[in-house]
């Protein structure tokens, strides 16, 4: 069906939203859906709608589900999608990010969520998606249209969300016996290159990236400090 002229994307996008759980460990992505939700900021506040419930302060109040048993279904699929979507707004087929249309969606997807009393989970959600970005062609992390939203938004819920999102993305790692916290230094100087490169022009973004650092410090020093332990037995 991919390779056929015929089936519309939408098309696509509704067998994999039925078909989800086939995609999690799958080397096809659900990209049709995943491309959907990034055209559509409705899509993705349908989404954290059907997941999460108003903030107690939003004075948002949800009618009452008819159908519990319906609804935990889809919410354990819009869970499941949110997980897998890694395909940046604005993203075109080279991979490169048009900076206006992924600002355009944030702040209607920002927008759609205030109204449903979904604010802080968009922007937490969002940070999370942010954190997929590649390293851009100057050689640093996140892309620079990324950064740039990043310093417009000026949202701390969505730059906490980056960093998090940043670090439960690490590879698995290994380590030979004694190595400590060899791995955690390299990327904490890595990190802390970057941030002190984007200092001037995105200081939102440097300080993410400052943190990512410090945190990798942290883990250096607790994989150091097993090592000795291990040594001394």
């Amino acid at each position: 069906m991919d390779e056929a002229d015929d089936v519309p994307t939408k098309t696509l996008a509704q067998l994999e939203w039925q078909y989800l759980p086939m995609f999690e460990h799958s080397p096809r992505k659900a990209k049709a859906i995943m491309s959907e939700l990034a055209i559509n900021p409705d899509l993705f506040v349908q989404l954290i709608t059907a997941i999460f419930r108003p903030s107690q302060d939003s004075g948002v109040v949800d009618p009452p589900v008819e159908n519990e048993e319906h609804a935990r279904t889809i919410a354990n699929q819009a869970y499941r999608l949110l997980r897998l979507w890694d395909v940046i707004p604005g993203t075109a087929a080279d991979g490169s990010i048009d900076g206006a249309k992924l600002e355009a969606w944030i702040r209607e997807a920002r927008k759609l969520a205030h109204g449903k009393g979904r604010g802080l989970i968009a922007d937490q959600k969002i940070g999370e998606l942010l954190s997929a970005s590649k390293i851009d062609a100057d050689g640093i992390w996140p892309a620079a249209p990324v950064r740039e939203v990043i310093e417009a938004i000026r949202s701390r819920d969505l730059e906490t969300e980056v960093m998090i999102g940043k670090s439960n993305r690490r590879d698995v790692t290994s380590r030979a016996y004694g190595d400590g916290g060899n791995l955690e230094r390299q990327l904490a100087k890595q990190y802390r290159d970057w941030s002190e490169a984007t200092a001037f022009d995105w200081p939102r973004t440097s300080g993410i990236l400052e943190n990512l650092a410090k945190n990798y410090d942290h883990q250096a020093k607790a994989h150091d400090e097993d090592a000795e332990r291990l040594d001394w037995r």
